[in-house]
């Protein structure tokens, strides 16, 4: 987008000792530090096989952005016709694609799960690889749209906008400029599908059916960390990866760390009978409640895939339960704000998470322990 007189003005009055770039179209930027401000141009030189080039086109002071604009198509006319040109020319290094990627991945790991962790690591190597011996810096937003193209549904929580993100963190950690992998005010839009998927929540079986499937289960630990799973309205990750010292049987209360919870706050979960009932026998504190029956440490989702609940996903009974909640007393008996708060799920605003702070405890108890009798049939 192109940069205005004044907005040009005030870029390089609130301009610090970092340098920054500014983009003014799809190769001209205003680069500001100090309260100065500078015209360069960045572009492929074809007459060094397409090499990325920056180049000064002179002062902010000296020449307007208009005058920028036409110098930056003259420039680049000229070379396309291959008329000689003189100009001063930097090539900008930086590192190998694939070094950058790895570093980036491992200072930022202890953000993600070990799952995610692998997945991204996946990601990288999978797609990204025939980058991985190409410089930062001389990469474009076309190799990276090339890149993601096998991969794309549109903007939005799906792999091709993950790796998306994760090259965007790539290419802002060696402070490259502009930022190839930029989706807002960068040229992918141009490049890639802006059409954002169609939501397709998860598959869930009808409240009414609970009961009958749950009583198709045994005691096995596969089956047990399912019903629990149900029972408590929790997602996978947080039940599968739980130890017994989170659970206080004293006060029938299971404490869920922030660091397991998707809104990485911490959570308390009211037990009832049933829910102790599918923990099984007490193990030592720091032991998982549902081992994996193979190697005794955290059971793999696989194991309550589709074949344990088939034609459903077990994410979906959340929905099983939120809808039977809703529908006691026509959602008079368990209000919105009970049952979310039982879900674990985010303030509507940040504002609002600041100011109520209650969970509800007692409110999600009694929903919680009528739940139960109703998923186990009593």
């Amino acid at each position: 987008m192109a940069l205005a007189p004044e907005q040009v003005r005030q870029l390089i009055r609130e301009s610090g000792d970092k340098q920054q770039w500014h983009a003014d179209g799809r190769s001209l930027f205003l680069v500001t530090r100090r309260e100065r401000g500078f015209w360069v141009l960045h572009f492929r030189d074809p007459r060094e096989g397409g090499a990325i080039r920056n180049t000064s086109l002179g002062t902010a002071d000296a020449m307007s952005a208009a005058a920028a604009r036409k110098a930056a198509r003259s420039l680049m006319t000229a070379l396309d016709e291959g008329r000689p040109v003189t100009i001063g020319t930097r090539k900008a290094r930086g590192e190998l694609f694939g070094t950058a990627a790895a570093t980036y991945l491992d200072n930022h790991a202890d953000e993600w799960n070990q799952r995610t962790r692998a997945d991204n690591k996946a990601l990288f190597a999978k797609y990204a690889a025939p980058l991985a011996d190409k410089p930062v810096t001389e990469i474009t937003a076309d190799d990276v749209a090339e890149t993601l193209r096998p991969i794309w549904d549109g903007p939005g929580n799906n792999r091709g906008s993950r790796l998306r993100r994760l090259m965007f963190g790539v290419f802002g950690a060696k402070n490259v400029h502009p930022n190839p992998a930029a989706w807002d005010d960068g040229p992918l839009p141009g490049l890639l599908s802006r059409k954002r998927p169609a939501v397709v929540n998860r598959p869930s079986m009808p409240y009414a059916e609970v009961p009958a499937f749950l009583k198709t289960k045994t005691d096995s630990v596969e089956d047990r960390a399912g019903r629990f799973i149900i029972l408590a309205a929790v997602r996978r990750k947080e039940a599968l990866e739980a130890k017994w010292s989170e659970f206080d049987f004293a006060n029938c209360v299971w404490h869920i760390p922030a660091a397991r919870m998707k809104m990485k706050r911490p959570h308390r979960v009211p037990l009832t009978d049933a829910m102790i009932d599918a923990l099984g026998k007490a193990g030592e504190p720091d032991s998982y409640v549902f081992p994996s029956p193979r190697t005794g440490g955290v059971m793999g989702h696989k194991a309550l895939d589709k074949e344990w609940v088939p034609g459903f996903t077990l994410h979906g009974f959340r929905s099983s339960f939120s809808t039977w909640a809703a529908e006691q007393d026509k959602g008079r008996k368990y209000p919105f704000e009970v049952r979310e708060a039982a879900l674990a799920h985010s303030k509507a605003t940040p504002v609002a998470a600041a100011y109520d702070r209650s969970e509800l405890f007692e409110a999600r108890q009694a929903l919680m322990t009528e739940w139960s009798k109703f998923a186990t049939g009593n």
